[in-house]
């Protein structure tokens, strides 16, 4: 599915679990899966955040006088540059990272609507691709069998129409909160 596809499915999610913020936060985490895709804008952005979060480590951490904080920021960034590497629908696209990613999102956000937002984008994107032709790892690493629900592709007027309805539905859901 296209990335407009993913982060819209995403922020309705988001928005039905939790509100604005949610939508926020399911767009964003609805894209995240993509950063494997070496060429596309989030891995762009990864690549920009990955060595910012390494410079800032290593000038963070001196000023700081923090080897925490210039391990966690040199590390982070280093794992962002990594996963930029991964073969596109690899380890991204399994079970194994969303749960990490959920982690990850319920360690930093400690609020339960904003993780189940931070969540629901994630797997969104993992549904959504396993309903195109080449499907996704759910198992990886135990298994690299991929799970198809479909065969919809990428483009093709079942992505076209997820989106246009996801971003109704959306629209819809902030009006009726607006006039409720």
């Amino acid at each position: 599915m296209h990335l407009r596809t993913h982060g819209t499915v995403g922020a309705v999610i988001g928005l039905w679990i939790s509100g604005p913020i949610g939508g926020a936060l399911g767009a964003f985490t609805g894209t995240v899966p993509d950063v494997d895709l070496d060429t596309g804008s989030v891995a762009r952005v990864a690549r920009w955040l990955g060595r910012m979060g390494i410079a800032g480590g290593i000038i963070g951490g001196y000023l700081l006088n923090s080897l925490t904080i210039a391990g966690l920021a040199i590390a982070g960034g280093f794992i962002l540059l990594m996963l930029i590497r991964l073969p596109h629908r690899g380890p991204t696209h399994s079970l194994a990272l969303a749960f990490l990613w959920s982690l990850l999102g319920g360690l930093w956000l400690q609020d339960p609507g904003l993780i189940g937002a931070w969540a629901g984008g994630y797997l969104s994107h993992l549904f959504l691709d396993a309903l195109t032709p080449h499907g996704i790892p759910w198992l990886w690493p135990m298994s690299d069998k991929r799970l198809r629900l479909a065969r919809w592709r990428t483009g093709s007027l079942w992505d076209h129409g997820i989106l246009i309805v996801s971003g109704l539905i959306g629209v819809g859901w902030i009006g009726w909160k607006m006039v409720g």
